[in-house]
């Protein structure tokens, strides 16, 4: 009997080794398409920048399967939700028209400034520190 403990103990050594955060913030987060370039990033509890643009990046890479040079612009701050009645959302597109030009000397991220431009692959980096800092 305790040889079998052992072994199933030492069977699962190797999943709890090889979890990860990888797509965890698919758990937390809700995003919806609005057009074919425009789409949403509904806030969820204690959300920041970091977790707005990890949602944009999981939603362009994950479900749209764009590149990770995709750029992805703010084109609405955020405010009340056009998909999630009663809650609030900030608005990405991949399309940087009719948008003020992103201000090349910005050294923070922000969800306030519509133009904001950042690639998918910056924008994912949010990803690992946002939702492993939430969850542990």
């Amino acid at each position: 009997m305790r040889g079998a403990c052992l072994a199933l103990i030492l069977a699962c050594l190797p999943l709890t080794v090889e979890a990860s955060t990888d797509g965890e913030e698919d758990r937390f987060l809700v995003i919806n398409p609005l057009s074919a370039f425009d789409f949403e990033v509904v806030q969820g509890m204690n959300m920041g920048a970091a977790e707005f643009w990890c949602g944009a990046a999981s939603y362009v890479e994950r479900r749209l399967g764009l590149s990770e040079t995709t750029p992805i612009y703010l084109k609405r701050p955020r405010g009340p939700s056009q998909t999630a009645a009663g809650r609030k959302a900030v608005t990405f597109s991949l399309s940087n028209a009719g948008l003020p030009p992103d201000d090349p000397g910005r050294l923070t991220l922000t969800v306030k400034q519509p133009g904001t431009m950042v690639k998918s692959a910056g924008a994912r980096r949010y990803c690992r520190d946002a939702f492993t800092r939430s969850t542990k």
